[in-house]
C-alpha cells in the first residue's frame, strides 16, 4: 500500500487494474471489470476519496476526461459504457 501514498494513480491502475479518468464535473471516476472483488473496490474508492485533488490534476494532465478519446477512437465513456468496467464512485 505504499505504492498509493507516493502515486495513487499509478496505484490504481497497475496495482487495482482500474480505469480512473473524470467526468463530465471534473470529479474522478472509477471503472471496474467484474472480476474486482468487493475488498479492491472499496480499497480502490478510499484511495481516490483521500486523493481525489491530486488524482484530479494528474487525469487533467493526462487528458483522461469524459471528452477524450482513446487510442482506437471510441470516446472513453463510449468505452466504459459498451466496455467492461462499471463506474462506482
Amino acid at each position: 500500500m505504499m505504492e498509493a501514498c507516493q502515486d495513487p494513480l499509478m496505484y490504481l491502475v497497475d496495482s487495482l487494474c482500474c480505469n480512473v479518468y473524470l467526468d463530465g464535473g471534473g470529479n474522478v471516476r472509477l471503472g471496474f471489470s467484474r472480476r474486482h472483488g468487493l475488498a479492491d473496490m472499496m480499497t480502490a474508492q478510499g484511495i481516490a476519496r483521500s486523493h481525489a485533488s491530486l488524482l484530479r490534476e494528474r487525469l487533467r494532465q493526462l487528458g483522461r476526461s469524459v471528452d477524450a478519446s482513446l487510442p482506437d477512437g471510441p470516446s472513453l465513456a463510449e468505452h466504459v459504457a459498451l466496455g467492461p468496467f462499471c463506474p462506482l464512485v
